[in-house]
């Protein structure tokens, strides 16, 4: 090979690479502004949809407030004395549960003072030891379970 064919085949080798160089720009080029016209068909479609749910969610709203105008003076006075019950029924289980601790601490107070009974009237006596413990433990089963 010589010089001539050298330098004609390196131009040729050149003139590849710029062509290829130049196709590459392109298509990154392309490839860029295709990215660019997704994102933005994406942001439409999402501005639409933000429209839509707004203009649902203004409907909605009116129907509601619509049927609150055409309702809400038929249903005054059932609404207040049905808030009237629930009140008296929140004062009720109050009473109720301030009840129910009263009567756990009375059971609690007693079951101690059945223990001390028995521990009084027996554990100090030698001769009943044996007895006491045996009352002592069935006797503390039957308060716990309420019998």
């Amino acid at each position: 090979m010589n010089l001539v064919q050298g330098f004609v085949l390196a131009k040729k080798l050149f003139d590849t690479l710029e062509s290829f160089n130049g196709e590459e720009a392109k298509s990154k080029k392309l490839s860029k502004d295709l990215k660019a016209m997704s994102l933005e068909k994406e942001q439409l479609a999402g501005k639409r949809t933000a429209e839509a749910s707004q203009k649902r969610a203004e409907e909605a709203q009116k129907l509601a407030e619509d049927r609150t105008l055409t309702t809400e003076p038929a249903l005054a006075p059932a609404n207040s004395s049905l808030e009237t019950v629930v009140v008296e029924k929140e004062k009720s289980l109050a009473t109720v549960k301030q009840e129910l601790e009263r009567i756990r601490a009375e059971r609690a107070d007693v079951e101690a003072n059945a223990v001390e009974v028995y521990q009084d009237a027996f554990i100090d006596t030698p001769e009943y030891q044996d007895l006491a413990q045996c009352l002592m433990t069935i006797g503390g089963e039957q308060f716990r379970s309420g019998s």
